[in-house]
């Protein structure tokens, strides 16, 4: 009987021997003591997603000295809504907020804010096709020569999906399932977070479903650890669905200037 060994290569074995920020436990409120290390988050809505999204990556962002978890992130723009300018201002809003610990010299705090935030994060502004999946093969590269990221975004994962049929339409299901593949053979050994946003009309597979109840398991394929669904109402009052392979949750908020307050 032969057995079978796991060969792994250096940037393998560094990745996941090198020590980096985590995630856990950096947005308690919807994810509790999550996300961890190789989690896949689902973000959709019939409007925008670019407010929570935001605020997520800001949180990643704020170093640690100021309350944050002091990560590096990567960000795939294929829409434009999500720029630097936009991040910036839910950063130093959440600073400003009387809950954060270490604001009595703002001023002095925001400038160590913006100094971190621009050595941490990296922006890919995506045109067509051709320019998403060459970057997402180069992610690696990055992956490796930066161990200090630990959450990669995608904003929106279907902007393409038009422009890749020909004469045989690929579901729009199967669609998101193919490219989470992809990307996840590049990332699974690197120990990053993978967030992505969709239309709400774009359905996630009966795969990737089964998958999120059995979130557990071990697979060679992309699993969605969360799926999160962006509700906004016309009374101002707004709210998320949050789903996990256990459980189903809601959370309201009302939208102010660049700031999510949770209710």
């Amino acid at each position: 009987m032969t057995s079978k060994v796991k060969v792994e290569s250096g940037l393998q074995l560094l990745a996941r021997l090198t020590k980096k920020p985590q995630l856990e436990n950096f947005y308690p409120l919807l994810f509790g003591t999550g996300p961890k290390a190789g989690n896949i988050i689902e973000i959709y809505s019939e409007n925008s997603t670019n407010c929570l999204l935001a605020d997520l990556i800001a949180e990643s962002l704020i170093p640690l000295e100021l309350g944050g978890s002091g990560a590096s992130v990567v960000i795939f723009s294929t829409d434009g809504n999500l720029d630097l300018e936009y991040i910036l201002n839910f950063c130093k809003n959440k600073l400003k907020s009387p809950s954060r610990k270490n604001c009595q010299n703002l001023q002095s705090n925001i400038e160590t804010l913006v100094h971190a935030v621009l050595r941490n994060i990296y922006i890919f502004n995506i045109y067509d096709t051709t320019q998403f999946y060459v970057t997402i093969q180069n992610l690696e590269n990055l992956l490796s020569n930066n161990s200090n990221i630990s959450l990669v975004v995608f904003d929106t994962l279907t902007a393409f999906y038009w422009c890749e049929q020909s004469f045989k339409i690929i579901k729009m299901d199967l669609y998101i399932k193919k490219i989470l593949n992809v990307i996840w053979k590049i990332v699974k050994d690197y120990n990053v977070t993978v967030m992505y946003t969709r239309s709400e009309h774009f359905s996630s597979s009966k795969e990737l479903i089964e998958n999120l109840e059995m979130c557990g398991e071990q697979s060679k394929e992309a699993i969605l650890n969360y799926r999160i669904q962006i509700t906004y109402n016309e009374n101002g009052t707004h709210h998320v669905n949050i789903r996990t392979h256990d459980k189903q949750f809601r959370k309201e908020f009302l939208l102010k200037e660049d700031e999510i307050c949770w209710l």
